[in-house]
């Protein structure tokens, strides 16, 4: 039934997305597959190193990247391209070469939050009608994807002592935006357990 699928979490912080994805891997155990939980972050290879560096900087010292702390990147489209450019190896690598061999592949964050990543994080949410957007959502929308969400307020309980709750309002807007775009099944954790939002997972899974 689950054979050569490659499963998409995608959602805001706090949303559940990693507590689902293990669950998840346990559940398809149990059924004699092979399974791997892939993950990738907002900022990768080349980009890395460059807000690494930029964050030394007070003048560049801001909340648009809450993890690296700095601001949004004056050339904006130049930013983009890198963020976009260093992701691809990554999405290759943990999600496209990976899926059709030995492994069911649950990204537990996927290249669908890369989007909303770089858009949040410029402060351009144009960005989501990039061709770089529109390309990653082509490629997404071939494969199983589940909007992991739940209340805006309560996203913000979850996880407003770590990022601002600025930050979090635009993920969330981002989110309900591109789940719409690709028909994405929308899982609500916030007044479920794990547990059941795993069995509206599962269930949805096995329609396929």
């Amino acid at each position: 039934m689950y054979k050569g699928r490659l499963i998409l979490f995608f959602g805001p912080d706090g949303s559940g997305k990693t507590t689902l994805a293990k669950l998840l891997k346990q559940e398809l155990i149990k059924d004699g597959l092979k399974v791997k939980i892939s993950w990738m972050r907002g900022t990768h290879t080349l980009s890395l190193l460059l807000a690494s560096m930029l964050s030394k900087f007070n003048n560049m010292r801001g909340e648009n990247n809450p993890y690296f702390k700095i601001k949004a990147p004056r050339n904006k489209r130049f930013w983009q391209l890198l963020e976009f450019i260093s992701a691809i190896p990554i999405i290759l690598v943990k999600y496209e070469i990976q899926f059709p061999f030995k492994y069911i592949v649950i990204g537990e964050r996927s290249y669908i939050d890369l989007i909303v990543w770089i858009a949040t994080t410029t402060g351009d949410l144009s960005f989501l009608n990039s061709f770089f957007a529109r390309f990653l959502l082509i490629l997404a929308a071939r494969r199983l994807n589940f909007y992991i969400t739940a209340d805006i307020y309560e996203l913000i309980r979850r996880r407003g002592y770590e990022v601002n709750e600025a930050f979090i309002r635009k993920q969330y807007v981002c989110y309900e935006v591109i789940s719409e775009l690709i028909d994405a099944h929308k899982i609500d954790t916030t007044n479920k357990s794990p547990e059941e939002s795993l069995s509206e997972i599962v269930a949805r899974i096995a329609l396929k």
